[in-house]
């Protein structure tokens, strides 16, 4: 019985024009009621970001292992690396350093407070000569860190030596030992690349950072660099002030040779002139020079009796060596030279108090406090010198003012004429004095303060071991590892859904291949499998038995007014189950109608095999040879009235035996005998037998295999059976994962929860 007569006369009118879930092809033949309308339509297209998702979703666990993978390998990479330490040391510079003695100026010239001095000093920091200081200081050329005569070789270059002795003999260089200027070059490239120094910004400060694997070592040579740029700056103000000091004293050889002379020059024209004081000679007239000379007698008088009484001082304190003399005491020259041997003896008192008088510094400071002392007692006698002079001076004054008040005029008038030549000697003479004296003043002062130079810089902040290592960042590593893998992961698995070209889904069918679906049949169980050409008897109510009655329904409402059907049933290669397709449609199709299964895949016959039958000595290749006989071609199939016409004999060109007139002749005396001719065909990509069989039916069914078969094969197959004039009824999607498509391509189409029990079938 046809299983249409079951179907109410509305339901079958609807599935006529309706685009169902049969998907019933573009239409058949005309009827009563005109053309039918098409029977499918395209679904709509799902957007991009789902796409992405269900490919993600598809390889999500390919996407997972990826991700766990490179985190691991991150990991095991990172156990193995060797912890780096950083320490890091915050020395002040000051922009104008202090100076011991006021009176020093620009004998080491300053800098200004601008950005470009700290930045310079950073720069020094980092120069060749303060490394060179660091490295022997702390021997980091012995190192193990730093030497390279106790570097390990890179494991690949033991490897290749090890398993790879020709390839190392020819490729490798051999490893010589480094002599000392190589040994110092590395160590200072090892330490200027793990060396940084850097001003912080608004400040004065600067900030030395060192690395290394040992943070004790870090520690030390970020210190040691502050420490280095310090001493190096105070040993290169001593060189500048000791320069300073060697130009001043070759400068005060010729100042003391033409202040000698001045002074031998005017003392001279005064004896021969017999000249002691030049300031009466100015004088203009008698009256006023007799005047000026008896008070300059009575003020001779006072200065004589002034430094007659600090003379007696003078005298009374030699017991005491002059430490109590007014005279002496005020003396701002005393006064400076005590000043500054009680701040050396005070230095000495704090040296002595952390040193022995062996120690180097015990040493110099008591000898700074011995050399002022000296320089002291020097300046006491200054003071006592200048003392009996004054005395003896204002003595032979009061004296020589008694001689000249007794003198004539003829005296005065010539000493007026003598003034002028005196006050040039005078001026000459005080002129050079005090070049000399301020020359002497500066060379003591920058020879007792040589020693005593203060650096522009100090350290603030000293560094310390470290306990955390800066490198590498293990948990930081192995996530960004973590997030990488999974950005691969699912970058590929995009990548490799776009590269699938192949029809996954049902609406894949109608959208890629723009050709109506008739039925999606499920993956056969192992168990099943060897049953799978009986699938319809044996296991009615199975998924794939119901794909095949969908799949039967569909071709028959494809032409309900043609009385006789001629179906072929095709595929683009082997193996994507055409044949199993084609003998469980043909059985459900025998249950009501009178149906015949041609096997006409004369190269590869399957049929016989999938059913079971046994090896006749006639089939189709024999009957249409003339060979054989129908009635011994044909076979039942038991539980079944379905006839099965097998290939038989394989003929040396199977494509002309289909393409006589002899395999025509036969198909239309079968047409009628039969109500429905099933006739299953080669590959259309292989040979071209489907082609010329396709000619001569009702219509072609186009098996595809779900995620298999790429969209460009089928479709290249589709588009050559339409240009020979083929109907193509529709496309079967084979071994299709229900669960797997409404999962990863959100195809619900599956009858995965399609209640079968209400008809009376076993979901089995």
């Amino acid at each position: 019985m046809n299983q249409m007569s079951s179907l109410p006369s509305h339901v079958v009118a609807e599935l006529r024009g309706a685009p169902g879930a049969g998907g019933f092809g573009p239409g058949g033949p005309a009827g009563p009621a005109g053309p039918t309308l098409p029977l499918w339509q395209a679904p709509p297209e799902t957007p991009e970001i789902v796409e992405m998702w269900r490919a993600v979703m598809q390889r999500k666990w390919s996407v997972l292992a990826l991700s766990l993978l490179t985190s691991g390998i991150a990991a095991f990479v990172v156990t193995q690396m060797r912890p780096v330490y950083q320490s890091s040391a915050t020395v002040l510079l000051e922009a104008a350093p202090a100076k011991v003695v006021s009176q020093i100026e620009d004998v080491y010239s300053g800098v200004a407070n601008v950005r470009e001095h700290f930045q310079t000093q950073a720069e020094v920091m980092r120069s060749r000569d303060v490394a060179q200081r660091v490295i022997e200081r702390l021997k980091l050329n012995e190192h193990p860190e730093l030497d390279p005569r106790q570097q390990t070789p890179p494991a690949w270059r033991n490897w290749i030596q090890t398993y790879l002795p020709a390839l190392a003999d020819a490729v490798l260089e051999p490893q010589r030992p480094p002599d000392a200027a190589a040994i110092q070059q590395s160590v200072m490239r090892a330490y200027a690349s793990r060396l940084s120094v850097e001003p912080i910004r608004l400040s004065q400060l600067v900030r030395v950072r060192f690395e290394a694997h040992d943070p004790a070592l870090a520690a030390a040579v970020a210190n040691a660099v502050g420490e280095a740029y310090i001493q190096q700056d105070r040993e290169n103000r001593m060189a500048v002030t000791s320069g300073a000091g060697t130009w001043i004293r070759d400068r005060m050889a010729e100042l003391k040779k033409k202040l000698d002379t001045s002074e031998r020059a005017l003392q001279a024209y005064r004896d021969k002139e017999g000249l002691l004081d030049s300031k009466s000679t100015v004088l203009g007239g008698t009256g006023r020079q007799m005047d000026e000379l008896t008070n300059r007698l009575v003020e001779a008088g006072v200065r004589r009796s002034m430094a007659e009484e600090a003379y007696k001082q003078i005298k009374a304190g030699e017991s005491t060596q002059f430490e109590s003399v007014p005279a002496v005491v005020r003396a701002p020259s005393v006064q400076n030279a005590k000043a500054i041997e009680n701040e050396l003896g005070k230095k000495l008192a704090e040296v002595s108090q952390r040193y022995g008088p062996d120690h180097p510094r015990h040493v110099a400071a008591a000898s700074e406090l011995a050399s002022a002392r000296s320089n002291t007692q020097r300046e006491i006698r200054t003071i006592v010198e200048s003392v009996i002079k004054e005395y003896q001076a204002a003595v032979a004054t009061e004296k020589s003012i008694e001689a000249q008040l007794q003198q004539s005029k003829g005296t005065i008038q010539t000493l007026n004429r003598k003034e002028i030549q005196l006050s040039a000697l005078e001026r000459e003479a005080a002129t050079n004095r005090q070049l000399y004296e301020t020359f002497l003043t500066r060379y003591g002062e920058t020879t007792a303060t040589r020693d005593a130079q203060t650096a522009n810089a100090r350290v603030v902040d000293r560094a310390v071991p470290a306990i955390n290592p800066v490198r590498p960042k293990k948990q930081q590593i192995v996530g960004v590892a973590l997030a990488g893998g999974l950005l691969a992961g699912v970058l590929g698995a995009i990548f490799l859904s776009r590269l699938n070209n192949t029809v996954k889904t049902t609406g894949d069918v109608e959208s890629k291949l723009k050709q109506p679906f008739l039925a999606a049949l499920p993956v056969i169980g192992l168990l099943q499998r060897k049953h799978a050409g009986r699938m319809v008897l044996e296991h009615p109510g199975e998924l794939f038995a119901e794909g095949v009655r969908t799949a039967s329904t569909g071709v028959m409402l494809s032409a309900l007014d043609s009385a006789h059907k001629v179906v072929a049933v095709t595929s683009s290669v082997q193996g994507e189950g055409k044949s199993t397709f084609a003998v469980n449609w043909a059985l459900s199709v025998a249950k009501s109608k009178r149906t015949l299964l041609i096997e006409a895949d004369l190269r590869r016959p399957t049929v016989v095999k999938v059913l079971g039958l046994k090896g006749l000595d006639a089939g189709l290749s024999d009957v249409v040879a003339g060979e054989g006989t129908m009635n011994a071609a044909l076979q039942t199939i038991d539980g079944s009235p379905l006839e099965v016409l097998a290939a038989g004999k394989a003929p040396p060109d199977p494509l002309d035996l289909l393409a006589s007139r002899r395999f025509a002749d036969l198909l239309a005396d079968l047409r009628l005998k039969y109500e429905v001719i099933i006739i299953d065909c080669p590959p259309v990509q292989l040979v071209s037998d489907a082609l010329v069989i396709g000619r001569q039916t009702n219509g072609l069914i186009y098996l595809v295999k779900a995620d298999d078969t790429p969209v460009a094969m089928a479709k290249t197959g589709l588009k050559r059976i339409v240009e020979t004039g083929t109907k193509v009824i529709g496309v079967v999607l084979n071994q299709h994962d229900y669960k797997k498509a409404e999962r990863y391509y959100g195809d619900s189409y599956g009858y995965g929860k399609y209640p079968y029990k209400k008809y009376g079938y076993s979901k089995g």
